[in-house]
């Protein structure tokens, strides 16, 4: 019956039902099966309202909210300017700078998306102007723009924390390390990109004084403290992830009143957006909850767990089985719907085998991050065209050897799991 359902799910999916619909529309057709209509009526009198009340969710709209503020004060222009005056000399600086740029927006901001379209707007007519081709300047925004949902914070980290109940906060101080390799492994697989095909990035025509530089890290200065805040009071335990989130938010909004880079419309926009893409989230969360009720009354995750348990392999080849089906996934579908329609039947079957759940989190956020550059539905990709207005296929050529970078990347953090655990082993609290 369990697997008739998540069928069922799936060709809802297929069909063009919002995927938030898919789970709950297919849950409660499982439940009426198994349970009567009494069943039916008793998840959906609780399970809805249960949900969206749970404290621990109001980290989502906080953090979105900050990464709202954050892009209609247009702060990465700040953080471009500052990595192209710092990075110009190196081979294909800008392309580079793209990276750091990127790796800046990150650590204030926590959607992929929204990364990638604002870098768009900012560093393509630049990378175009300098004389970068199409499809290395939108194939660098493509990949670089992946950083925002593995540095913290990142929305992926809190779904997959409240689905599986493990700790946020250790959660989102697990992808520091992690997102810091895959900046600097971006940036080297730039520098051999350049040392392969030479002339694909133009030299640099225009060198910066060190005062020009210096004086470019001025505007940064409270984005920096603020991000440096916000990912500190976890680590030191003074404050929850959401209070972080709620400090974030609130900050992205006075820093901004403050230097007169925010109107009333802005603010309107970033405000009514956070509402747009939060109700979105937390659609697919409840529809998740329900279908994960149907999960657990028919037994179909732990019948799943003991027969993949049973199966006469190693632990290791069972992950590769579950690493390729996020890979395929991650093709085809949102990086949120993933994880809400999986975890409920990997996690516990991972857990079962003794792997780490941070390790674990990390892995897969890593996962789908490449997911959101691969084809035929790199969301990253369709953003950047669609913002850029470069053809489609040309921002996928440009993200080709960037996304051998990003396996590397994840077999590193496949085969040293300390990497993704030693921080939030040191925390405080």
């Amino acid at each position: 019956m369990g697997i008739l359902v998540i069928l069922l799910m799936i060709v809802f999916i297929f069909l063009g039902m919002p995927v938030g619909f898919s789970l709950g529309v297919a849950g409660l057709i499982g439940l009426w099966f198994v349970g009567g209509i009494d069943s039916v009526g008793s998840v959906l009198s609780t399970v809805p309202f249960r949900t969206a009340a749970h404290y621990t969710l109001s980290t989502l709209p906080m953090f979105i909210l900050m990464a709202q503020f954050i892009a209609t004060a247009r702060i990465v222009d700040d953080i471009f300017s500052a990595a192209q005056r710092w990075l110009e000399r190196l081979p294909g600086g800008l392309a580079i700078a793209t990276v750091f740029a990127s790796a800046g927006m990150a650590a204030m901001a926590g959607s992929s998306t929204a990364s990638a379209a604002t870098l768009a707007s900012v560093a393509i007519p630049q990378m175009r102007k300098h004389g970068y081709s199409q499809k290395v300047a939108a194939g660098v925004v493509t990949v670089s723009g992946t950083l925002a949902i593995m540095i913290p914070p990142s929305i992926p980290f809190v779904v997959y924390g409240i689905v599986t109940e493990t700790s946020i906060g250790k959660l989102l101080i697990a992808g520091i390390i992690p997102g810091v390799i895959t900046a600097v492994m971006y940036t080297l697989g730039i520098l051999l990109w350049h040392k392969l095909q030479p002339g694909i990035m133009p030299r640099p025509t225009q060198l910066y004084s060190w005062k020009e530089r210096w004086a470019s890290l001025k505007p940064l200065w409270a984005f920096i403290i603020l991000s440096m805040t916000v990912i500190g009071s976890m680590y030191a335990g003074v404050a929850t992830p959401t209070e972080a989130a709620a400090i974030g938010a609130f900050g992205a909004l006075v820093i901004p009143l403050a230097l007169r880079r925010i109107t009333k419309t802005g603010f309107s926009q970033a405000v009514l957006e956070s509402i747009k893409v939060s109700t979105m989230i937390f659609t697919i969360i409840i529809g998740a909850m329900i279908f994960g009720y149907f999960l657990t009354l028919t037994q179909t995750t732990q019948n799943l767990v003991r027969f993949l348990g049973g199966l006469p392999v190693p632990s290791w080849a069972i992950l590769s089985m579950i690493i390729v089906l996020y890979l395929v996934l991650g093709t085809i579908m949102d990086q949120i719907a993933i994880l809400l329609i999986t975890l409920p039947l990997t996690f516990p079957l991972v857990i079962n085998m003794g792997y780490n759940p941070l390790w674990f989190g990390v892995v897969i956020t890593k996962i789908v991050e490449i997911g959101m550059i691969t084809p035929p539905v790199g969301m990253n990709a369709y953003v950047v065209s669609a913002t850029s207005g470069i053809p489609l296929e040309e921002v996928f050529k440009g993200t080709g050897v960037l996304l051998l970078v990003e396996i590397i990347s994840l077999i590193i953090l496949l085969a040293f799991p300390i990497l993704s655990t030693f921080l939030p082993s040191m925390m405080i609290g």
